[in-house]
């Protein structure tokens, strides 16, 4: 197996050390799989997809199925992203996906985004699941006098075009409603949005399958897939799995080598969260922060943070081109000075945590679902940072799809239908992502 990054960011057994993980102390004490089991379908991945798929496929269609996953249970990005349930899972702009796909295709689109977010809530309502949701919108908020035309008009075509409820707040307005700051001049909100603990989330997600008699794996790492005849063989170090259908639910953690047809079309790309310690009300007033809502801002290499229940505020943006436990830790320094920039006030509030995770990306620039032409290989990827709405979604849509093993019956937008490009010279990946940074940041100082 080929790794892009340091081997720091994939230590499968060392759990993350992150402020989720110390808000929530679930331990399932799940099985590693020692022996060789048979089963109709194999999952590979215990996160938001590949668990959803799962519970699909044995609601309704009561199917045998077998989870394996390399850590724990919602190890990879589905316990370290930062809980923003937002839309949509693109890193391309909608005018350039209506000159590609079309205007109806970009309609089908954001409504199966905006039912990803709807499911995610449904989720957490129909397995009662306690994850801490807290605001009721998305906020984007305009970092720079001259981001706010433009969001102005990303508000107007949002709702005139796809149907999505918007409201646009000056930057007084948005100041009394929702925080002030050196990078605030206006913004605008979306419905439906909202924040969760997604370590919570996700773990009340294998609660619920363990429940439907799932069996999950953990610190069962796939190392090697044969295929026999018209079936399938999982080699791990210590067992193996025979299936006659395999799921690929590993996103930005998927291994290079394992599916030759997969390989070369993610770009793992590491985002990096800080959480401040506790903030008092006083302290807390400095900047009047009083949203809970997710917030994003305009900027090409973004900035998102939020209030969390407990009044600390979570900071996330582009991680380390490296991968190791050093190079997080810079990182988080460089971030802290990026929040305390925005938020002046706060310079001497400490910060208590900092983690990262991989965010997967493709050439497409959007999520990718699918079956391996000639095989009875799925696989569900690509959601570029907005897992949380859109990964459960993919995995529902995944169940049907592996059920029936016809992308036809698949109800969906030809969007997410298929799977990206190759990357030319795919050694390259890391240094073609340095060269797009390097622009987007110049944009940036610029503002343009």
């Amino acid at each position: 197996m080929k790794n892009i990054y340091h081997s720091d960011i994939y230590k499968f057994n060392s759990p993350v050390n992150s402020y989720w993980e110390d808000t929530s102390k679930e331990n399932f004490n799940l099985e590693k799989l020692t022996k060789n089991i048979n089963c109709e379908i194999a999952i590979i991945g215990g996160g938001y997809t590949g668990l959803l798929c799962a519970i699909n496929l044995i609601e309704n269609y009561n199917l045998d199925v077998i989870l394996l996953e390399a850590g724990k249970v919602g190890w990879g990005a589905s316990s370290r992203n930062g809980g923003f349930c937002s839309f949509p899972p693109i890193k391309t702009s909608y005018k350039k996906l209506q000159k590609i796909y079309g205007k109806q295709e970009t309609k089908k689109f954001f409504k199966n985004a905006v039912e990803g977010s709807n499911y995610t809530k449904d989720i957490i309502s129909n397995y009662n699941i306690d994850c801490d949701v807290t605001g009721e919108s998305n906020f984007i908020v305009a970092h720079h006098p001259n981001k706010f035309k433009q969001i102005k008009e990303q508000a107007e075509i949002y709702k005139n075009e796809f149907g999505i409820q918007t409201e646009i707040y000056s930057k007084e307005e948005f100041n009394n409603i929702g925080h002030g700051g050196t990078e605030q001049f206006g913004a605008l909100s979306y419905k439906p949005g909202f924040a969760i603990n997604p370590l919570k989330f996700v773990n009340g997600i294998a609660k619920y399958a363990l429940s439907k008699k799932l069996k999950i794996f953990e610190h069962t790492f796939v190392d090697k897939i044969d295929k026999i005849n018209v079936s399938y063989n999982l080699k791990t170090k210590e067992g193996s799995v025979n299936a006659k259908k395999i799921v690929v639910a590993t996103n930005g953690f998927y291994q290079e080598g394992l599916v030759p047809q997969l390989n070369d079309r993610i770009l793992p790309v590491i985002s990096n969260i800080i959480v401040t310690r506790q903030l008092t009300k006083n302290e807390i007033d400095l900047h009047n922060f009083k949203t809970f809502s997710p917030i994003a801002n305009t900027k090409n290499l973004l900035y998102y943070y939020r209030k969390l229940p407990d009044n600390r505020i979570l900071f996330g943006t582009r991680g380390d081109f490296i991968g190791s436990d050093h190079s997080n830790l810079v990182r988080s320094k460089i971030m802290e000075n990026f929040f305390k920039n925005i938020f002046p006030s706060w310079s001497n509030i400490s910060v208590d945590y900092n983690w990262r995770g991989l965010i997967a990306m493709s050439q497409k620039l959007t999520p990718s679902i699918g079956k391996i032409k000639n095989e009875e290989i799925y696989y569900g990827f690509g959601y570029h940072g907005v897992g949380v709405a859109s990964a459960p979604w993919t995995g529902k849509q995944l169940s049907k799809l592996v059920f029936s093993s016809n992308s036809k019956d698949l109800n969906i937008s030809k969007i997410y239908k298929g799977l990206p490009k190759k990357f030319i010279f795919p050694k390259l990946r890391i240094f073609y992502f340095r060269l797009a940074v390097l622009f987007y940041n110049i944009k940036d100082k610029l503002n343009i």
